[in-house]
């Protein structure tokens, strides 16, 4: 696995994850590690490892500080990003890796990600079984694109080929500030250059919770808000024109047939936040919450205590399903990699 793929992991004011729990965990890999920093101060125990490559780069914007050291320093075939939270599954990327050397129309392939609370061992989720029965497996780039955004799964931190990423980095539009659009960004690029699969295995534990990139409204804010809101227009626009060129050239369309594909999966995706609603439907809303606070207040309280309780039933019997799709291998290998988590 050594010459075959490369973890990045991008990192900001969380030096104690790295000590703690991500670099031990791929140091044991014996895999690249290459580490993008862009806290104040350096973080000197892993500029002292030979077996990392450390870059610092404070102040730089997420997306930006990315650019050049995964296209200067990633020289293996395949690499993953990795969240510094998270840590994911030997067996799972060496599984990815075989996936990807048979099936050469892939870019992109994952398992499955359980979230935990540090603080509650009992309280591990996953979700992402349904994109099981999502495929991301057009062989057109623009309809790929749209298969991915039907349901939206970010494929961000999927194994994937390294010649994917470059495409994705030299093509990162310069006005990309926010996190989330960089995110949408990526995950546009990554379905237009190939097909992408979620396999049924146990690939990720990750620390359920706020990114640190919830702080700021700059970096943080819905879907709905960067398609509505005037301040984000400019890296929106900017952002569409990058992955409509990059169909036109992959599929030899016109312009105007290109961007009706970037903007139907931006819409897909847009709309699963918040639905565009018209005047009567706001109306409707408006007077059933002024009736849920006043004359309906009890029955209000009620109505949302149940809703809450079908909620957690279906979030349990999610991740049930999920633990029986791994199986005992699996379902073992996430105990041990929740326990880093809980340790860390």
């Amino acid at each position: 696995m050594k010459k075959r793929v490369t973890v990045v992991i991008p990192t900001h004011e969380r030096h104690h994850l790295l000590e703690k729990r991500v670099l031990p965990h791929y140091l044991s890999f014996g895999i690249p590690i290459l580490v993008i920093d862009s806290s104040p101060n350096p973080y000197q125990p892993a500029i002292d490892n030979p077996n990392i490559d450390y870059i610092h780069c404070p102040g730089e914007p997420f997306p930006h500080k990315m650019k050049s050291p995964v296209l200067k320093h990633v020289k293996t075939p395949y690499m993953f990003m990795n969240a510094d939270d998270t840590v994911n599954s030997k067996t799972a990327i060496r599984k990815c890796l075989a996936f990807l050397e048979k099936e050469q129309d892939f870019s992109s392939v994952m398992g499955l990600v359980f979230q935990c609370r540090k603080n509650n061992i009992k309280a591990i989720d996953c979700s992402n079984h349904i994109f099981l029965d999502f495929p991301v497996t057009s062989d057109k780039a623009g309809e790929r694109m749209l298969q991915a955004f039907v349901k939206f799964n970010t494929t961000f931190y999927a194994v994937t080929r390294t010649e994917c990423w470059h495409e994705i980095l030299k093509r990162l539009p310069q006005e990309i500030v926010n996190y989330y659009l960089t995110e949408t960004y990526v995950d546009m690029m990554m379905a237009a250059h190939g097909k992408h699969a979620t396999l049924p295995l146990f690939y990720a534990a990750t620390e359920a919770g706020p990114s640190i990139n919830d702080q700021d409204p700059r970096f943080h804010c819905s879907p709905f808000k960067l398609a509505t809101e005037r301040r984000y227009a400019g890296e929106v626009t900017a952002t569409k024109k990058a992955v409509t060129q990059f169909i036109q050239e992959l599929s030899g369309l016109s312009e105007e047939h290109a961007a009706n594909y970037t903007n139907g999966a931006l819409a897909l995706y847009w709309l699963q936040d918040k639905p565009i609603k018209s005047l009567g439907d706001r109306i409707r809303i408006e007077w059933t919450h002024f009736l849920n606070k006043t004359f309906q207040k009890s029955a209000y309280k009620k109505q949302k205590a149940e809703k809450k309780a079908v909620l957690v039933e279906k979030q349990q019997i999610g991740t049930q399903m999920s633990f029986e799709l791994i199986g005992q291998s699996g379902r073992e290998e996430c105990k041990q990699l929740v326990s880093i988590i809980q340790n860390s």
